[in-house]
Parts: structure tokens; C-alpha cells; sequence
């Protein structure tokens, strides 16, 4: 009984010697705060998906890579609304079954305009088939086709400071390289074999081999500083 007086007394003044202030909080929470000038990765959600699902912040951009189903739930509005751009990891169900409602959520949140998308050879034919199976109005956003579809190298996303290219290697799937600011992070889902080179010079690789991030933003770039 004593011993266990004197653990509480011994926590009691170890927290009063170092006390964790708000202030100290704040600066906590402010540490992990993505600016327009960062280049960020982020989970879409904190909780586990059946497939890869990245936030990419970058020069005030937001593209997400990998669509597997229960990507918006966790999902902010601001988020669905101001989303650029969805990139396609692979068109097996893991990876594509979020797509479509990423598309009615983003509408629900206040999007007016069409959602971008990019992936493997055959996205085209399968948005376009989801856009005329799931139409219900008028006022529905479509799923919009980026460059490259077909093409085994392509920049499919590009704003000047932030360049997106696809490349596949022969499968259903693909993996993407993201330069912004003179660094460069690879996004790439499981089942493609990456060439030997292709991570040469890469700040980030995410792979399936790799460390995805589950809660906490991952800074490739953050005021000058390479993570």
C-alpha cells in the first residue's frame, strides 16, 4: 500500500517538474501542420483499407493515389471537395472499388467540377462505363480521363511546379513518380516489379514493401528540409 503511495506521489511530482503545457501541445499539433509549400504524403484514412490509399500535398495540390472502398470515410469535406486528381494503383477491385464513391462524395461535399483520374491502359473504358452506370442526374460530377491512357510512360498530371508521371511495366497496373520543388517521391501498389533504376534519386519510395503512413503526415520536402 505504501510502495504504491509513493509510485503515485513519485508521477504526481515528475509531472509537476515537467508539466506538458497547451502551449507545448500546440507546438506539437503545429510540427505536423502541411503548408502550401510542403511536399507531404498522408494516409487516407486511419483505419485499415483493403487496398493503398496516399494523400499527396504538394504546391497546394492535393492528388489521391489508390481508390480501394472506405477511402472517404475518414475523409475531411474540404478534402473531397478540393481533391485534383485520383490515380489508379491497378484495376483489380482492391484498388478501384472507392473510385466511384470518392466521385459522390466529393459532390455530396460541394464539388462542381468533374473529377480527374489517371491509371493503366483501360482506365478510359472503365470510367466510362462507371459515369453510365451510376449517372443519376445531371448534377452528378463525372469521373474525367487524364493524358497518358494507353501509353506505357506519360506525364499525366502537371501544373509546373508539381509533375506527375505514370509508367507501367506490361500489367494492369502502375506505379507513379511525383516531382515537386527538385524532389521526388514513387508511389507503386503490390504486384509490379519496379526496375532496379527507377528508384535512383528517390527523396520517398512507397511500395508494397514499404512503410505507408497511418497517421501522421510524411514530409518529403518541408522548408528546405528533405525528411
Amino acid at each position: 500500500k505504501f510502495r504504491a503511495l509513493g509510485i503515485v506521489v513519485c508521477a504526481i511530482a515528475l509531472a509537476a517538474c515537467n508539466p506538458v503545457t497547451s502551449k507545448d501541445a500546440e507546438t506539437a499539433r503545429a510540427d505536423l501542420t502541411v503548408h502550401s509549400t510542403d511536399f507531404a504524403v498522408l494516409p487516407c484514412s486511419k483505419r485499415s483499407l483493403p487496398g493503398a490509399c496516399v494523400h499527396v500535398l504538394a504546391g497546394g495540390k492535393r492528388v489521391v493515389f489508390g481508390a480501394p472502398a472506405g477511402m472517404t470515410l475518414d475523409m475531411t469535406q474540404a478534402s473531397l471537395r478540393n481533391t485534383d486528381a485520383v490515380m489508379l494503383l491497378s484495376l483489380r477491385g482492391e484498388d478501384i472499388e472507392g473510385l466511384d464513391e470518392m466521385r459522390n462524395a466529393a459532390w455530396r461535399a460541394g464539388r462542381e467540377s468533374s473529377l480527374p483520374v489517371a491509371g493503366p491502359s483501360g482506365t478510359g473504358d472503365f470510367l466510362g462505363l462507371l459515369n453510365r452506370a451510376y449517372e443519376v442526374s445531371d448534377a452528378l460530377i463525372y469521373l474525367a480521363l487524364l493524358p497518358g491512357d494507353g501509353e506505357q510512360v506519360a506525364t499525366v498530371f502537371d501544373t509546373g511546379d508539381l509533375r506527375i508521371s505514370k509508367f507501367e511495366t506490361g500489367t494492369d497496373r502502375a506505379f507513379y513518380v511525383v516531382d515537386y520543388v527538385d524532389h521526388t517521391a514513387l508511389i507503386a501498389g503490390c504486384g509490379i516489379e519496379l526496375p532496379d533504376s527507377v528508384t535512383d534519386g528517390i527523396d520517398l519510395v512507397l511500395d508494397c514493401e514499404s512503410n505507408w503512413p497511418t497517421a501522421d503526415p510524411v514530409f518529403v520536402f518541408r522548408d528546405g528540409v528533405v525528411n
